[in-house]
């Protein structure tokens, strides 16, 4: 199998995540692409030229949650992702997976260069972020010991992780501390640490 990704996509991330639970890592070979180019490798796979895209033979999935899914099954030690009839968890997915999308569409915005921003789509979207943070701050639970990874929660905290390598709600940790509590948990795990943004890996976002 070959996964095509950049090392800060968040949904890469998720994906890298899920095949370490399903013991998959040593059978993915990781393809690091160039977006936004006209010879990223990934275009001839999927038009819309995204990451993740996972291919395995003749099978090319695009998409993180499709992704996930294909790894729970593959490796078939775990299940992260929820099956369809489990509306309560698709649910709770659902929003959490839109947590990150509003986190992305927030980086890329302040990624951009000053003249280029708008400070309409950056007020919006800091708006959804905090609303969804005082959400979790109230119903979100602290795991006792080793937290579970599910793809609701691997959303979570690759969003949280996003909005504090881009510094985008600098008053979180005080804000919303069972919020912060239960991000600590997830960061003390040894596969979060290892996937999560880098510096080294930031690429200049350009139009």
């Amino acid at each position: 199998m070959k996964l095509y990704y950049t090392p800060n996509s968040p949904y890469a991330r998720m994906c890298r995540i899920v095949a370490d639970q399903a013991g998959l890592t040593d059978d993915i070979e990781l393809e690091w692409v160039t977006l936004r180019s006209k010879d990223n490798p990934v275009i001839p796979l999927s038009p819309l030229g995204r990451v993740p895209v996972l291919v395995d033979g003749d099978l090319t999935l695009p998409e993180a949650r499709h992704i996930c899914a294909y790894l729970d099954e593959k490796g078939g030690r775990t299940q992260t992702v929820a099956r369809y009839g489990d509306w309560q968890a698709v649910a709770a997915e659902t929003e959490a997976l839109a947590f990150l999308d509003a986190v992305t569409v927030w980086s890329r915005e302040k990624r951009r260069a000053k003249e280029d921003q708008s400070d309409f789509l950056l007020e919006v979207e800091e708006e959804q972020a905090r609303r969804e943070l005082t959400h979790l701050n109230a119903t979100l639970t602290v795991p006792a010991g080793n937290p579970p990874l599910t793809f609701k929660t691997i959303c979570l905290f690759t969003a949280l992780g996003m909005m504090r390598f881009y510094k985008l709600v600098p008053d979180w940790r005080d804000t919303y501390p069972a919020v912060a509590a239960w991000s600590d948990a997830y960061d003390a795990l040894p596969i979060v640490a290892e996937t999560a943004p880098s510096a080294d890996a930031l690429k200049p976002l350009t139009r």
